[in-house]
């Protein structure tokens, strides 16, 4: 675990999440990071560690029937992928997120535990996708909104106790400028369990998963910034790359916040690549706006709800980089929703 993880994390985690001072000093406060790393997605980093203080190792051997239960998860999670795999053999499907993360960036799939499996396809082979999943027996689960617009970035379905997430796209098409072309043609083959498959190189991987932490206004599971520091273990200078390809995309607030943020909760995120990246992102005025008025404060951080709806409006609205972005997926989201009542 030591060399999985920055040397600050379970003492940061405590801190953020709790406000206290590593380590805890009561049985509750023990029992409470407990609590906290399970909405995290963090309980197997936890369960894994064998170097943590007397009252965290005796909270954890409390709540050990979790390990059990997050080892069945884990269990079903990886025979869903091998089960979308097969199915989508002839397919370029490209497994994106915990799908891709859990086999290649750690040790065990154990450790990294999902929500649901995500799959990007070619936006033109979408529908014959979910007609070849449909067919062997995925049910679609209803959509509503936005979401029923034949353009909306994802379709999801169930495979028995697993959800499966098809992306046509890795989010609504005006807010960035991605480069879907290039994506396809850079991606890498994969295999898992002895299915092919394919992942995203490098570079676009670390882009996207900024890009996922800020579609989650940074208020997200710790996972995620673990994630985020194992993708820039993967080479050197990756994230100035990602900084450079990121100001093609426009996506540059959405790197630049999850590398602010990334370094925020953990010293050892800011290496001199990391550094360079945030100020090739964006100009220092940026920056600052992006820091004071944008990112989560720390009391936000020590909630497990959500923000406010306003809050995360105008999170989303700040984290596209241009008003023309801003305008353009306001105009897209309004056609989107009156579509959708029209067909209801």
């Amino acid at each position: 675990m030591k060399t999985l993880l920055p040397g600050s994390f379970w003492p940061s985690v405590y801190k953020w999440t709790t406000s206290g001072t590593w380590p805890p000093a009561t049985a509750e406060s023990a029992s409470l990071l407990i609590e906290r790393c399970s909405w995290h997605g963090l309980l197997p980093l936890l369960f894994a560690e064998t170097d943590l203080p007397p009252l965290v190792e005796q909270a954890r051997a409390a709540a050990s029937g979790w390990r059990r239960i997050l080892g069945m998860r884990a269990d079903w999670f990886h025979e869903a992928i091998l089960a979308v795999c097969a199915l989508l053999a002839d397919e370029p499907a490209i497994l994106i997120k915990g799908a891709d993360y859990a086999h290649r960036l750690y040790p065990s799939g154990f450790l990294r535990p999902m929500e649901d499996i995500d799959i990007l396809v070619l936006a033109d082979r979408i529908d014959a996708t979910c007609e070849r999943l449909t067919g062997a027996g995925l049910v679609r689960l209803p959509e509503f909104g936005a979401a029923r617009d034949p353009a909306h970035h994802e379709r999801v379905f169930s495979l028995g106790k697993v959800l499966v997430e098809v992306h046509q796209s890795f989010i609504q098409r005006p807010r960035h400028r991605i480069d879907y072309d290039g994506i396809w043609r850079r991606r890498v083959p994969a295999e898992i369990g002895g299915r092919r498959a394919f992942r995203l190189d490098d570079v676009d991987a670390l882009i996207y998963q900024a890009l996922t932490i800020s579609l989650g206004q940074f208020h997200v599971g710790f996972i995620r910034y673990v994630d985020l520091w194992l993708l820039l273990r993967q080479g050197a200078g990756i994230a100035l790359a990602a900084a450079e390809r990121s100001r093609e995309w426009q996506t540059t607030r959405a790197l630049y916040g999850a590398l602010s943020m990334g370094c925020r909760l953990f010293p050892e995120f800011r290496t001199d690549d990391v550094s360079a990246a945030m100020e090739h992102a964006l100009p220092a005025a940026t920056r600052r706006f992006v820091d004071r008025w944008v990112l989560p404060r720390p009391s936000e951080l020590q909630r497990i709800t959500r923000p406010s709806r306003a809050l995360q409006l105008w999170r989303k609205a700040f984290l596209m980089d241009t008003p023309r972005r801003r305008l353009a997926f306001a105009l897209s989201h309004a056609v989107a929703t009156v579509r959708s009542r029209r067909s209801e």
